[in-house]
């Protein structure tokens, strides 16, 4: 998704590398060195607990026993404060898509290549144990948590990349809050959260529509207030039929005739958002609505159609198509 360079009049950006992408902060005044020094820290922080691809994060360490086992033989994480939230939102999200959204298909996107090396390459016999189908653990039958902690049944793969991103935009967010930042724009490569006096007119991108790796933009949305995610299948490919988003069902990439093939989710958190943007791939979008989720989406799929939510026009928004309007 494009936003303007200096969207909203905030034309004071800082840039900057977090989770695998480019982050950019536009502000109206300067952020200090010490406040970027203290943010920068608690991304790291963020990082060293959540990211599948940094050696010695925590849960790369629940995944290889390396955690101390609780006495029935679990293991135990001790998250950092406010970590509740992300949680609760994929238990939503799992109940939401039968269990189609699932923290727990790292073990997946690593049998399919999408590793912590890069190696892209698919393990021997991964297709006999893929998904939950194949019995890979699920979130509903092996994690539970209260508050910050959380228990899995026995060790496992953790990956927030359908939420996560989005969820330390929000952290971000606070944390400009607590600078006395009352307006800015967080622009995650694809994830946008906005907080500013004027609208904001952000592009959306279809990906990999072009060669030069920018894809054509077939719509726009209009923000003062909340977040607008995309999500795509040509965005992490490396290989036919290989992407990021799963079915955690089957372990295996979103695809077929009819099958979604981006998405753009719009919501008051940047978090739900994210999810809901990733959620769309393998959920009906009035499933979602129907699990209490408040949102407007437009999604493009295989066959060429397309759809919107009811009041996706009224946010204001638009979408350059002949589009089905759902939900």
């Amino acid at each position: 998704m494009h936003a303007p360079s200096a969207p909203g009049g905030l034309s004071r950006p800082w840039c900057f590398e977090a989770t695998g992408c480019h982050w950019t902060v536009n502000t109206r005044t300067q952020l200090p060195d010490t406040l970027r020094k203290r943010i920068t820290k608690r991304v790291t922080t963020f990082e060293d607990v959540w990211s599948r691809f940094r050696p010695g994060s925590l849960v790369r360490r629940a995944a290889a026993g390396a955690l101390p086992r609780r006495a029935d033989g679990g293991v135990e994480l001790s998250l950092p404060a406010r970590s509740s939230t992300l949680l609760e939102l994929y238990d939503r999200l799992h109940a939401a898509t039968d269990g189609r959204i699932d923290p727990l298909v790292g073990a997946d996107l690593t049998a399919l290549g999408y590793d912590a090396e890069y190696s892209f390459v698919v393990r021997d016999g991964a297709a006999h144990r893929l998904g939950a189908d194949h019995g890979r653990p699920t979130w509903a039958d092996t994690a539970r948590h209260d508050g910050d902690r959380l228990v899995l049944r026995e060790p496992a793969l953790i990956d927030v990349g359908a939420a996560g991103k989005g969820f330390l935009a929000d952290l971000l967010a606070d944390w400009l809050k607590d600078a006395d930042q009352e307006e800015y724009v967080i622009d995650a490569s694809g994830d946008l959260l906005v907080r500013c006096s004027e609208p904001v007119r952000v592009g959306l991108e279809r990906p990999g529509a072009r060669s030069g790796g920018e894809g054509e933009v077939v719509g726009v949305v209009e923000l003062t207030d909340g977040a607008v995610c995309a999500s795509g299948i040509s965005r992490r490919t490396w290989g036919p039929g290989l992407h990021h988003i799963l079915d955690a069902h089957t372990g295996l990439p979103v695809q077929g005739m009819n099958a979604v093939i981006a998405t753009w989710a719009v919501a008051s958190s940047c978090a739900v958002a994210d999810g809901l943007a990733t959620a769309l791939f393998v959920s009906d979008p009035a499933a979602l609505a129907a699990a209490g989720f408040d949102y407007d989406f437009t999604l493009l799929r295989a066959d060429g159609s397309a759809a919107v939510s009811r009041t996706w026009h009224d946010l204001p928004a638009a979408l350059f198509t002949a589009p089905h309007r759902d939900r």
